[in-house]
């Protein structure tokens, strides 16, 4: 029976903005304008680099489609290659501190939020088979960007890896993606030196169990409780946070098939419309951004996943008219529902 460690729920609130600072750095050095990867993305440029700025996910994706409108030839792979656990502060830090591979892979995943968390990722050890996968799951729900999204994280984690091993030559043993084979794979052989499938039921990375042992050159035993101590005040305070984010993601959803409003979720929470404004403000978003974040994610997943006519996936979500929810969704995702299905 494979074992599984318990994953981070899905994208809630705001996230650090590390791997964007990042991003801008590498490129910027590279000729691109810090002005085109920003456009249209409410980034205060002067507090990119701050290691306490958090951003949204709409921010991301804005962000993300800049990178991609350079139209630069694995540009996921170039943007990953290069990361290093000292671009992400206290999160870094300990993971370079973590004994062995397997403990290392396992405090990536669980404290994931304290990072620029723009996938799921879990680790499936299987002992009847002597394999083990690290999977990564898109949490943007933008279609057009889901390839660039999990190509950078296996970029980043490959990179990572190999830091923490001290092993520069370190390879997976293969690699699975659930989109089909781009024109240029080549790059991405060239780039994981290991057996790469598409069109497969899951993103991952396999590895055999034994390389799960494989030691840490730079761990740190007598610094890692303190240094854990330090991530779980942070990780606590986000998830204190979130909390209120939880419960009315929870009540949109089972609601978005009404006519909603402030109004109505205020009375539920048993707060003023005021208090709820000043409260969702506070972490960056609004009533109307969640129920629209919470739409489209619904959305998404009845167009793939169910066999729903457009019509009734509309009407599922609160829309009477479908010509608005296709605009919408156009919106929202950058293609039609029709091209998603």
């Amino acid at each position: 029976m494979p074992q599984m460690n318990s994953p981070q729920p899905n994208f809630i609130g705001h996230v650090f903005a590390h791997k964007l600072n990042y991003i801008a750095s590498v490129l910027i050095k590279n000729g691109v304008y810090l002005s085109t990867l920003l456009k249209d993305t409410n980034i205060d440029q002067h507090r990119l680099n701050d290691r306490e700025y958090k951003i949204s996910k709409e921010q991301i994706i804005a962000f993300f489609r800049n990178i991609l409108s350079l139209k630069i030839p694995g540009i996921s792979l170039l943007l990953g290659e290069g990361i290093k656990p000292n671009d992400y502060g206290l999160y870094g830090c300990t993971l370079l501190s973590c004994k062995g591979l397997q403990d290392t892979l396992e405090f990536s995943i669980r404290y994931h939020n304290l990072v620029t968390k723009t996938v799921l990722m879990s680790l499936h050890i299987d002992k009847e088979s002597g394999n083990s996968s690290i999977r990564f799951e898109d949490l943007l729900l933008a279609p057009d960007l889901t390839e660039f999204n999990i190509e950078l994280q296996c970029a980043i984690v490959l990179s990572l890896v190999r830091e923490c091993i001290d092993d520069r030559d370190f390879t997976f043993t293969q690699l699975k993606f659930s989109f089909k084979q781009p024109r240029n794979y080549q790059l991405y052989e060239k780039h994981f030196q290991c057996p790469i499938s598409y069109e497969n039921v899951h993103n991952e990375f396999v590895l055999t169990n034994e390389e799960l042992s494989l030691p840490t050159p730079r761990s740190n035993p007598f610094a890692m409780p303190l240094l854990l101590a330090q991530c779980d005040i942070v990780l606590n305070s986000i998830a204190t946070k979130n909390e209120l984010l939880i419960t009315i993601n929870q009540w949109v959803a089972s609601n978005m098939h009404k006519n909603i409003c402030a109004e109505d979720l205020s009375n539920y929470l048993c707060i003023t419309p005021r208090t709820l404004r000043r409260k969702l403000s506070s972490q960056g978003t609004s009533f109307r951004e969640v129920v629209k974040e919470l739409r489209c994610e619904a959305a998404i997943k009845l167009i793939q996943e169910t066999k729903l006519t457009i019509e009734d996936i509309a009407a599922s979500i609160g829309f009477n008219d479908v010509s608005n929810f296709r605009a919408a969704f156009k919106k929202w995702t950058g293609t039609t529902p029709g091209s998603l299905r």
